[in-house]
């Protein structure tokens, strides 16, 4: 469970990846984010340095403080896994002088955001044959890949988080085995997030085709080459799998929600993808997952959303 300050009246919330960080101010439990900024990590030596960046450009002084950061989050001392940033929540906060931190997973507060996604925050990829509510997941390809889910119902339901980003790939045809094969001698294992991220990407398209790009954009950018479009097929036909896995898992009638820095950047492409095919595609199991509705989450900062609806259920 998650324990946050039950006296503070501002907060300093913020969504920390791997590449860039949102930041937004908090003024009651029930608010909703405002000057939300975003920015580079890359422009900052450390955590601490960008949101005192971020705190010296406006006046409020928050009480309090909520972060999601793309790590895992078990002990004091957090390392982020994509990023060469490490810190404790104690001393943050009293660097920052703020008087109490909360500090979640990234997926974990999208997780919260999900029960109040609606059609003004989503776009469904395919249509389910039934929408009979419950629990939903999400998962996320972007410097790495996340993965969490809500379990019951919106009023009285729960987050799940874990790091189901590491779970480990299996082909489904020749073809996608020589591909998981020169993942294995690469890397020794072949977990979701060496294919389904930004360098991922780059290693898949390397695998299939032999020429290593410099940027992931270069192939997800690209729809006049032959051969960036067949690596984002493929990339969207294993993000159908590991989505579908995920489905299974939790049981996720409410839906299935893709959140991350590459496919809502992509909508239409994944629109005209075998990415809802593969994700039926569970043999016996199609009719089951027929019914679950799979969505791109189009919320531009479901992180911070997540925290805000997290601090409100207290």
């Amino acid at each position: 469970m998650v324990k946050v300050a039950q006296d503070a009246e501002s907060w300093l919330i913020a969504d920390v990846g791997a590449t860039n960080s949102r930041c937004a101010l908090l003024e009651s439990r029930a608010g909703r984010p405002r000057n939300i900024r975003i920015s580079r990590n890359d422009d900052f030596s450390s955590l601490a340095d960008l949101l005192r960046d971020y705190l010296e450009s406006g006046t409020t002084n928050p009480q309090a403080m909520a972060l999601a950061v793309a790590a895992p989050v078990h002990a004091n001392e957090i390392t982020m896994t994509n990023r060469n940033w490490s810190f404790s929540a104690q001393s943050l906060a009293a660097e920052l002088g703020i008087g109490h931190a909360t500090v979640v997973n990234d997926f974990h507060a999208i997780a919260f955001a999900l029960p109040n996604l609606d059609d003004g925050a989503r776009t469904e990829i395919g249509n389910a044959s039934e929408y009979l509510g419950g629990n939903m997941a999400v998962l996320g390809p972007g410097s790495g890949l996340g993965m969490a889910a809500w379990i019951g119902d919106s009023a009285g339901g729960a987050a799940m988080t874990g790091e189901g980003g590491h779970i480990t790939v299996s082909g489904r045809n020749a073809s996608e085995d020589e591909i998981i094969n020169w993942f294995r001698k690469k890397y020794g294992h072949c977990s979701a997030e060496r294919v389904l991220s930004g360098p991922g990407l780059l290693d898949l398209h390397e695998a299939m085709h032999g020429t290593r790009l410099q940027r992931s954009e270069q192939i997800s950018g690209n729809a006049d080459d032959q051969a960036c479009t067949k690596t984002l097929n493929q990339f969207f036909s294993f993000l159908g799998s590991a989505a579908a896995d995920l489905a299974l898992i939790t049981g996720s009638f409410g839906g299935l929600y893709i959140a991350g820095g590459i496919v809502p950047a992509h909508i239409e492409k994944i629109h005209k993808s075998p990415f809802r095919e593969r994700f039926d595609d569970k043999n016996r199991y199609r009719d089951y997952m027929r019914r679950i509705p799979t969505y791109v989450i189009t919320d531009p900062v479901p992180g911070l959303t997540g925290l805000a609806a997290m601090i409100d259920r207290g």
